[in-house]
């Protein structure tokens, strides 16, 4: 079992003289357990090249592949984000420029405003992984628990939320300052309340990008989205990660979300994104 520690608030997992050069495939599959039970897992001191992120992803399952070049694809609008020789699975968070002038994804200096990955499709990856390149000693992205913010609630109040159904939106603007094309999408409805891999309950909650819940008045959704985005934020059931170079921030997308608070050295701040699913094991045992 790899060698961890849980910080402060009691629940994100501080990987200790963890060298992810050296990562076997045991040693991916204790943190991918690690990450389903806590939802967070940091791991600081990292020298990775593309290459070695690439590896060590590939021992997790099927990271996301980006097919930026193709002007047809959904995924063109990540153009000028891919990083070379990643196999088209890391992109660039960053507001640095390319040769053709084009930025990372998030290549803005205000916040980025709480938010899972890619909430349009149940086919959507569960874990992101971000990897400090340079110039995020400043920098601040927070985390929350909605396995722990589940488990806090009274047994009533969770029979209440279990049965209900989100509606989702797409082209959602996660600036407070930009405004957006959001859309419902349709014939998908998720669970509020999911289980993961490993078993746990919680909140599948990215409450900036849904519109309400399915049969439920547009007042009757307010009222619930209000209540439960203050109560799954509230600071006991949130991580506040300030970066520095070679800091690794592996997080689950099911049952968390988080956001990059205002940052004004953007265009000097690189971040590899990945994203990818649990490696097949058993979870529960």
């Amino acid at each position: 079992m790899v060698k961890y520690k849980l910080h402060e608030n009691g629940w994100t997992v501080l990987l200790e003289d963890f060298d992810f050069c050296l990562a076997t495939q045991e040693d991916i599959n204790d943190i991918a357990k690690l990450v389903a039970t806590n939802t967070c897992v940091v791991c600081k001191n990292q020298n990775l090249s593309t290459q070695d992120e690439v590896r060590i992803v590939k021992m997790f399952k099927d990271p996301q592949y980006f097919d930026t070049r193709n002007e047809n694809s959904t995924d063109n609008m990540f153009r000028g984000a891919e990083v070379d020789g990643s196999e088209n699975i890391i992109l660039r968070v960053s507001a640095e420029k390319d040769e053709e002038g084009l930025t990372g994804i998030a290549g803005h200096d205000s916040e980025m405003q709480w938010h899972a990955n890619d909430q349009t499709t149940p086919e959507r990856k569960s874990i992101v992984w971000l990897y400090s390149v340079k110039g995020s000693k400043g920098s601040r992205t927070t985390y929350n628990n909605n396995i722990m913010s589940y488990e806090h609630l009274d047994i009533e109040k969770r029979k209440i939320l279990e049965n209900l159904k989100l509606t989702i939106l797409q082209n959602v603007s996660l600036r407070e300052d930009e405004d957006d094309g959001a859309a419902k999408i349709e014939n998908y409805t998720p669970n509020l309340v999911v289980e993961n891999i490993a078993g746990k309950r919680g909140f599948y909650f990215p409450f900036l990008q849904i519109s309400g819940f399915e049969g439920l008045t547009e007042e009757e959704s307010k009222e619930i989205i209000n209540w439960l985005s203050e109560y799954t934020t509230q600071e006991k059931f949130c991580y506040h990660h300030d970066w520095d170079d070679g800091d690794v921030v592996i997080a689950e997308q099911w049952l968390g979300i988080h956001k990059r608070w205002p940052f004004n050295l953007v265009e000097d701040r690189l971040l590899h994104r990945i994203a990818f699913d649990f490696p097949d094991q058993d979870y529960k045992s």
